[in-house]
């Protein structure tokens, strides 16, 4: 599957362009995670907001998307964006900044208990989606998310994929949420640059 992130420099939001509809997401909360004994870093466990709409986008939540993009007021009055392609021209015809970046991935999703008794897991709602992607483009990467609506199942499974993990290796992972990830590609970079 291919993502289209619309982006600028100092966008505040993650919005993406998957088929025929239109993901944004939204930074809820963070708090701290883990900090690293050595180099001091401290790792946040992230809580976002999704919401899928599909075209037509109204006048309202363009606003709000150009604002979540840090673009210049769109027109006050205008009508509902058709589709995929009209977004993408209204946007950049307001900013030279806004890019639509591509990533090409491979997902693939399971279920984690937080305990061991999975049908107990399954009825008080406790099982964490764990998404495992292989990025192909614009760099070859893995990523793992962890997802829930709950920060402290998030903070849960961590603990229980991440306790028992050799130092060294838990070092060499690096911590980003995809809107860092994209800033980094939209300025020109890699991330294991």
């Amino acid at each position: 599957m291919t993502d289209n992130y619309v982006w600028t420099p100092d966008c505040s939001l993650n919005i993406k362009l998957r088929e025929e509809d239109l993901k944004i997401k939204e930074l809820k909360s963070s708090q701290p995670c883990h900090i690293d004994d050595i180099s001091g870093i401290t790792t946040y466990v992230e809580q976002w907001i999704t919401e899928v709409f599909s075209f037509p986008i109204s006048t309202f939540l363009m606003k709000r998307i150009g604002k979540g993009l840090n673009i210049g007021d769109l027109p006050e009055s205008m009508p509902p964006v058709e589709d995929k392609e009209r977004f993408i021209a209204l946007l950049q015809s307001q900013s030279n900044s806004v890019k639509v970046l591509s990533v090409s991935k491979q997902r693939e999703q399971r279920l984690l208990p937080i305990d061991e008794d999975l049908k107990a897991n399954k009825e008080r709602r406790e099982l964490v989606t764990v998404e495992i992607s292989h990025l192909t483009g614009p760099e070859d990467v893995y990523t793992l998310s962890l997802e829930h609506s709950s920060i402290d199942k998030v903070m849960a499974a961590i603990l229980k994929i991440m306790g028992d993990m050799d130092k060294k290796i838990y070092r060499s992972i690096v911590f980003m949420n995809y809107l860092q990830g994209v800033k980094v590609w939209g300025l020109g970079k890699k991330i294991f640059d």
